[in-house]
């Protein structure tokens, strides 16, 4: 076949093309047709590539609707993702067939951009594989059975599509969530203690704060009694089966709640070399996140000593830490301060030309109660990837009004003052995770804008602390203190996430490692222990992405001398969307030689 396409010209097109040079040497005739029948090549595995990824789409839409909404698919928007065994057996054949067919595609005919495609699909459905292989989650994850009420909250507060379709959609779900609690209840068995207790937490927080809610169906019952009728009646269901489910965590889960939640040297190795395509051992990333550890903790004692030195020889840097400046707004103008600091930072950074303008909706909205036990108190919501119209979302978690005077001054004055919001502000929206959104969003490749890298996101987000530092966005000195001491917490918590998960340590030493170094209560250092159980390799990710971003800035910076561009270094490394960042750094070597050979 091959040898009868290099005999043919393959359009019209070319055939007049052909004629047109008849006249040139032969030789340049036959490199021409040589190069032809490598393009299409390459453009046929291209396309079973495209078939592939539409295919591993419908599988997801079918068999799990509520990732496929969270992907920006809304054609099963209505239905909730069954907790069967069954429906898992289905799902992981189909993967697998999937997995099989994208083996024999060749991807050496590809050009390099595809084949970076190529490679992300198929680590996405690795690493999918594996899990629902191996993880149990029907078994050991009693909080994943609460998961359709954030999905319904987002997607009333999202603008994806028509809001009545939005709604009925949401209620259609909502109704069908008390079976799901039913699921858990034939499934759980034996899950790690302090995921029994978070759930039953996240159960009960959902039951008192289910009236968060009301409101976003407002617009849909508004002028309809049967509507109304109907959400009241649905949500009274969906509170008995909250209450129901949180007694049976707590009588009948809890007291055999005994199972371990840590990874295994083989699984985090697996999430190093799969998920993120690193080449690094479970090994190396303790090496390295304990040096980083000690690393950031020396530059926190540096940057104390240059805040107050008598206070940081006397009381250590936990004693300038606790002389942080205290003012903050009242409770009721948060949300606006946060939007001015978000306005101050587009124009502080559009002056600085050091990133681009980030040309999408961002809606910064109170925390509902429910999502409190969950979430961090200051939370980016990206836009479902695949959507047309992207709206993205930051939600702040407010004291409620019912807590004492005293008890909301101490956490507006811990969490919201002013040095603290300005890092909240460069941290998740500009120039942090809203504009690496923004920017991701724009590539052209649907596997890229779906697939997950948190190197990359999270990376980018802490990089994002010290550009903001370094183009002066900081109003006050102490910002810089306390982007130190967030870094110092993010290596510790990158230490404690490989020592725990490869079972170096257990929960009780992680605990109290965060006690011993970073002063923390024990509630507090539970807490922590808790964040990082869930997520195996996260807590790492944090501090060797935005060391692996600020070597490839040295580089480019030591390369290209007078000629560096920031901006232009900033764009590009976010252009390329959701792939490792070991591919970005090749995809942009890979654009800078094909730009010289055109400057040539």
């Amino acid at each position: 076949m091959r040898t009868l396409l290099k005999k043919r010209k393959f359009s019209i097109a070319a055939i007049f093309l052909a004629s047109s040079l008849c006249s040139l040497p032969l030789p340049l005739r036959a490199f021409e047709d040589k190069l032809s029948t490598e393009e299409i090549d390459g453009a046929l595995e291209g396309t079973k590539l495209n078939e592939v990824f539409s295919q591993y789409l419908a599988t997801v839409q079918m068999y799990d609707p509520e990732r496929a909404t969270r992907l920006g698919l809304h054609d099963a928007d209505s239905l909730l993702t069954a907790r069967s065994q069954e429906r898992v057996t289905r799902q992981l054949e189909a993967l697998k067939r999937l997995r099989a067919k994208l083996g024999e595609i060749k991807k050496e005919t590809m050009t390099p951009a595809l084949r970076v495609d190529y490679e992300a699909l198929d680590h996405m459905l690795e690493v999918d594989i594996y899990e629902m292989e191996n993880l149990g989650l029907l078994a050991r994850r009693p909080q994943q059975y609460l998961e359709p009420l954030f999905l319904v909250y987002q997607m009333m507060s999202k603008d994806y599509e028509d809001y009545n379709t939005r709604a009925s959609n949401a209620i259609s779900r909502l109704k069908q969530f008390p079976s799901i609690l039913e699921q858990a209840e034939r499934n759980l068995s034996r899950p790690p203690e302090i995921w029994t207790r978070q759930a039953i937490k996240q159960a009960n927080d959902a039951l008192n704060y289910v009236s968060d809610f009301v409101p976003v169906f407002r617009g849909y019952t508004r002028y309809d009694p049967t509507l109304k009728g109907q959400v009241d009646e649905t949500m009274e269901k969906v509170k008995a089966s909250l209450a129901r489910y949180a007694e049976f965590l707590q009588k009948d889960l809890l007291p055999n709640a005994d199972g371990d939640f840590r990874a295994g040297e083989y699984a985090y190795g697996f999430y190093l070399e799969r998920l993120h395509s690193l080449d690094m051992t479970p090994g190396s990333a303790l090496s390295y996140s304990k040096k980083s550890f000690k690393k950031a903790m020396n530059d926190l004692r540096k940057e104390a000593l240059n805040i107050d030195a008598m206070l940081a020889k006397k009381s250590g840097w936990k004693g300038v830490l606790d002389k942080l400046p205290k003012e903050h707004p009242p409770a009721g103008e948060v949300l606006k301060v946060f939007q001015d600091e978000m306005d101050r930072a587009y124009q502080h950074f559009d002056e600085h030309k050091v990133v681009e303008f980030p040309r999408q909706r961002l809606l910064i909205k109170r925390m509902p109660g429910f999502m409190a036990s969950v979430l961090p108190y200051v939370y980016y919501a990206p836009s479902f990837s695949l959507d047309d119209t992207r709206v993205s979302e930051l939600f702040v978690l407010l004291p409620p009004d019912s807590v004492p005077e005293a008890s909301r001054e101490k956490i507006l004055a811990s969490g919201f003052n002013y040095s603290q919001l300005e890092l909240l502000t460069a941290y998740s929206i500009m120039p942090g995770l809203h504009l690496r959104s923004f920017e991701a969003s724009s590539n052209p490749s649907r596997i890229r804008r779906i697939s997950r890298q948190p190197v990359v996101t999270n990376g980018w987000a802490c990089y994002a602390e010290l550009l903001a530092e370094e183009m002066g966005y900081y109003s006050s000195y102490w910002s810089r203190f306390l982007r130190c001491y967030v870094r110092a917490l993010r290596a510790a918590r990158a230490y404690t996430d490989v020592s725990l998960h490869t079972k170096k340590w257990d929960a009780k030493q992680a605990s109290q490692f965060f006690q011993d170094n970073l002063y923390m209560t024990k509630a507090q250092a539970d807490a922590e222990v808790l964040k990082i159980s869930l997520s195996p390799t996260d807590g790492f990710t944090y501090i060797l992405g935005m060391d692996r971003i600020l070597e490839m800035r040295r580089y480019y910076q030591r390369t290209e001398a007078k000629y560096f561009d920031l901006r232009r270094f900033h764009t590009l490394f976010l252009k390329m969307g959701e792939i490792p960042i070991d591919r970005i750094q090749e995809e942009m070597r890979r654009v800078k030689r094909e730009e010289n050979k055109i400057i040539r």
